[in-house]
C-alpha cells in the first residue's frame, strides 16, 4: 500500500483534532495564572551556541549569507543582525523573510536542544535476537535532563524563531489533554532562547485540549499546563470534526487578540525542515560511531501530524539513500471522514494528512529554490521511500494490548522508553514486519520520537 502523495486533499492537522464537543460554550477568560519559574530547564547558552545545522555540510550555500541561489538559514543565536527591516512572505510561523522584494529567502533557525553523542542506542542482545534483521539501532530522541528535546524541539527550532520574526504576541494551539506538543510547546515558548541573549518567544498562549475517549484526564499534567499558559479550555469528544472545521471551532475558545492558531503537533511546511536536518545529523552520528558502512535499509517512525515523517522522507531523498521509511499511523478515521477531509475515502486518514503536507511543502521548497529537491520528488517519496502502515495503531488511539505492555517493560529495562500513542505502535510494526521475514538481512533503524523526561517533579515544584 502506498500513500497518495500526488492526489486528493487531506488534513493539515494532527491526531488530537479528531473530535470536539459541539454543545460547549467558550467560558469567560480567567485572570492570568501565577507563572511557573522555569529557570534551569534550558541547556546552557554555551552548549547551544556550539550547535550547527547539519544540512549546511550537505549544502554549504544554506549557511552562506553571500551565496546567490536558494535560501539562507540564519542562526539567530549567533547572528546579531536585526530582522526589523525584512519583508515577511507567508503566515506567521510559516514564512520566509526578504531584505527586498526580489531578494533571496531567509529562514530563521535557533538551536534549542543539544545534540548528544549518545543519540544512537544499541539494544542488548536479549532484545535484538528476537528481531530477524542483520542489525538494529535506535535513534533515541529522549533526554533525562531537558524537557524540550528531540522530536518536538526539531520542529520548534524553525517554528519559534519564525514566530518571533513575524512579531507574534498571542498564540493558541490544540491537542489532546495528554498532548506532547501542548506541553513541550508551552515550555519552549517560555524557556527556549531565540536571540543568544536569553530571550524566548514568551507569547501569551492559550490551549484548547480535547479529552481522549476511554482515558482519564491526568490532573497533575493539566495543573502544569495551567501554570504555563494564559488559558486552558477543555473540550469533549462528542462529535467527529476534522480539518478546518475543527480548527475554526477551536478558535472560538481563544482570546480575540490571538495572532495565530499553531497547527497540531507544530507541523507546517517550515517545521518539516527540522527532520530534513535530522537525517543529515543521523548520517554524522553513524559516521562518528562507525556503526554501519552504508545507510539504514529501513527506518521505522511514528506518523501523526506529518512533519516528522515527511522531513525524514525528504532527508532520505536529499542524501540519495535507498532507505525505506515505514511511517506508522497513530489512528484512522471512518470512510465518511476520509472523504470529507481529503475526498479519498480509500486512503487511510493519517496518510492523507501526510499527503497534503507533502504537496504544500514540496511546492514551497521548490518556490524558494531549496537545493537537492528534484522535480519528481513527490513520485520518489511515494513509490521509492515511504512504506505506510495504517493498521498497527489498533485497537485504538493510545490503546495497547498485553503484548505491547510486556515489550514496553522489556525495552525500558534496556534503556528505551516508548509511549502508547505513537512509538509503541511503531515498535509493533517493526515486530510484525520482522515476523513476516521482511527485515531479513536488513539494517534497521528505529526512530524513537518520545522524550521520556519526567516533567512532574521540576514543574510541580516550580508551581509551588
Amino acid at each position: 500500500m502506498q500513500a497518495a502523495l500526488l492526489g486528493g486533499a487531506a488534513l493539515s492537522g494532527g491526531a488530537a483534532l479528531s473530535a470536539v464537543g459541539m454543545n460547549q460554550r467558550r467560558p469567560p477568560m480567567s485572570s492570568l495564572p501565577q507563572m511557573a519559574d522555569l529557570s534551569g530547564l534550558a541547556p546552557p547558552s554555551a552548549a547551544l551556541n556550539s550547535q550547527s545545522l547539519a544540512l549546511g555540510r550537505l549544502f554549504p550555500s544554506l549557511l552562506d549569507p553571500d551565496a546567490t541561489g536558494g535560501p539562507f538559514i540564519a542562526n539567530t543565536l549567533s547572528s546579531k543582525d536585526s530582522f526589523a527591516g525584512y519583508i515577511r512572505q507567508g503566515e506567521p510561523g510559516n514564512s520566509v523573510f526578504l531584505r527586498q522584494a526580489d531578494a533571496r529567502a531567509t529562514i530563521p533557525w535557533a538551536p534549542i536542544f543539544v545534540r548528544e553523542n549518545n543519540h544512537l542506542l544499541r539494544l542488548p542482545s536479549s532484545v535484538t535476537r528476537q528481531i530477524d534483521c542483520s542489525d538494529l539501532l535506535v535513534m533515541n530522541e529522549s533526554s533525562a535532563r531537558y524537557p524540550v528535546f528531540g522530536n518536538k524541539a526539531r520542529k520548534y527550532e524553525f517554528l519559534l524563531p519564525n514566530l518571533k520574526w513575524s512579531g507574534s504576541k498571542r498564540l493558541g494551539t490544540v491537542g489532546a489533554v495528554s498532548s506532547n506538543h501542548a506541553l513541550q510547546f508551552a515550555l519552549a515558548n517560555r524557556v527556549a532562547d531565540l536571540t543568544g541573549d536569553g530571550e524566548p518567544l514568551n507569547c501569551a498562549l492559550d490551549l484548547v485540549l480535547f479529552e481522549v475517549p476511554g482515558a482519564a484526564t491526568d490532573m497533575a499534567r493539566l495543573a502544569i499546563l495551567r501554570g504555563l499558559v494564559q488559558h486552558v479550555a477543555i473540550a469533549k469528544n462528542d462529535v467527529e470534526l476534522v480539518g478546518e472545521t475543527a480548527q475554526e471551532y477551536a478558535r472560538n475558545w481563544l482570546h480575540p487578540d490571538t495572532d495565530l492558531l499553531v497547527p497540531p503537533g507544530g507541523s507546517n511546511e517550515v517545521s518539516v525542515l527540522g527532520h530534513m536536518n535530522a537525517i543529515a545529523e543521523l548520517s554524522q552520528f553513524l559516521d562518528a560511531a562507525q556503526a554501519w558502512s552504508a545507510p539504514p535499509d529501513v527506518i521505522f517512525v511514528a506518523m501523526g501530524s506529518g512533519s516528522t515523517v515527511l522531513g525524514l522522507l525528504l532527508g532520505v531523498h536529499l542524501m540519495g539513500w535507498k532507505t525505506k521509511v515505514v511511517g506508522v499511523a497513530d489512528q484512522d478515521k471512518s470512510y465518511l471522514t476520509r472523504w470529507l477531509v481529503n475526498r479519498h475515502p480509500s486512503l487511510p486518514f493519517v496518510e492523507g494528512n501526510v499527503a497534503k503536507l507533502a504537496r504544500s511543502t514540496v511546492e514551497w521548497l521548490q518556490k524558494i529554490s531549496f537545493p537537492g529537491i528534484s522535480p519528481d520528488v513527490l513520485r520518489v517519496m511515494q513509490h521509492e521511500i515511504l512504506v505506510p502502515d495504517s493498521t498497527s495503531w489498533k485497537p485504538g488511539y493510545g490503546l495497547v494490548e498485553g503484548t505491547d505492555v510486556a515489550w514496553a517493560n522489556e525495552l525500558k529495562e534496556a534503556g528505551l522508553s516508548l509511549d502508547p500513542v505513537f512509538t509503541l505502535k511503531a515498535w509493533r510494526s517493526l515486530l510484525t514486519m520482522s515476523q513476516a521475514g521482511a527485515l531479513k538481512n536488513k539494517k534497521v533503524l528505529f526512530w524513537n520520537t518520545y522524550n521520556s523526561f519526567d516533567y512532574m517533579p521540576p514543574l510541580l515544584s516550580s508551581l509551588g
